[in-house]
């Protein structure tokens, strides 16, 4: 019975792909020897370790960005916010990485550097044009909207946090709606 499963199942895929993309979409289970293995394993860090080290440092960045883009991404999926992941905090590892000063990359940006050193130390919070220009600057690879939700994700967990100036607030509001058990 289970060759006549095999049998169909290998008819309909021949319907779609030649015998020649069959093979080379076939994948071999791994049956090595755990000394093998390790031995496999060796190599494999060795060329991984070479192809690096013929990188340029234009693909060393390139990578970088995309490791920071994905982290980024990780980080908005879940539901706490890490002052690691803050605006200011990704800004400054993003000058890093691209090896910067602050005056040389407050002027690739067109704003004051006093104005860039007030958003690395948290002191004034980024606009929506920033967020366009390190777009483009990244080359697109760490999207405005990546900026942005790093920005309110700060400022979410503030709401939530700032009972005092919420208190503050409620005592400025004159005609409050009232609701009895609501459902």
């Amino acid at each position: 019975m289970m060759n006549k499963k095999k049998e169909s199942t290998y008819e309909k895929v021949k319907k779609r792909l030649s015998d020649e993309e069959i093979v080379e979409s076939f994948v071999f289970r791994n049956e090595l020897s755990v000394k093998e293995k390790t031995q496999a394993d060796e190599e494999f860090l060795k060329l991984r370790l070479q192809k690096l080290k013929e990188m340029s440092d234009q693909q060393v960045l390139h990578s970088e960005l995309l490791r920071m883009k994905y982290l980024m991404k990780d980080y908005f999926n879940q539901n706490v916010y890490d002052e690691i992941f803050s605006f200011s905090n990704q800004l400054k590892q993003y000058i890093n990485l691209i090896k910067k000063t602050h005056t040389d990359f407050a002027k690739d940006i067109d704003i004051h550097k006093t104005k860039l050193s007030r958003l690395l130390n948290d002191r004034e919070a980024p606009n929506v044009e920033l967020m366009y220009r390190l777009e483009i600057h990244s080359g697109k690879l760490i999207p405005a909207n990546y900026w942005y939700k790093l920005h309110s994700k700060k400022l979410e967990q503030e709401i939530k946090d700032n009972r005092k100036k919420r208190t503050q607030e409620y005592k400025r509001v004159k005609n409050k709606l009232h609701f009895k058990n609501p459902v």
